[in-house]
């Protein structure tokens, strides 16, 4: 998202579209952290879907990222452009 003008990440982040991206990843490491493999599953289309939607929005490339302590999304080419790091669901 470094590569969009103020104005537009701010759009983007005031958006339904991304209080829905963060519902999905947060909700996938709840999951995670519990074991239900058959919701995460579920999170996990459901972010391939949005995965394709915002990059079509920012031209950019994200992923999830966990690993047990944090979790959220990041730049596949830049990992330092982090716009979702929250601290993890406790097992």
């Amino acid at each position: 998202m470094k590569n969009m003008s103020k104005a537009a990440r701010k759009r983007l982040m005031k958006s339904e579209f991304w209080h829905r991206v963060k519902d999905i990843v947060t909700a996938w490491d709840y999951y995670l952290a519990t074991g239900d493999h058959k919701s995460a599953d579920e999170c996990m289309r459901e972010w391939n879907m949005a995965k394709l939607a915002l990059e079509h929005i920012t031209g950019e490339l994200y992923g999830f990222t966990r690993n047990g302590e944090t979790y959220g999304i990041v730049n596949e080419r830049d990992y330092e452009d982090r716009p979702i790091f929250e601290k993890s669901t406790p097992a």
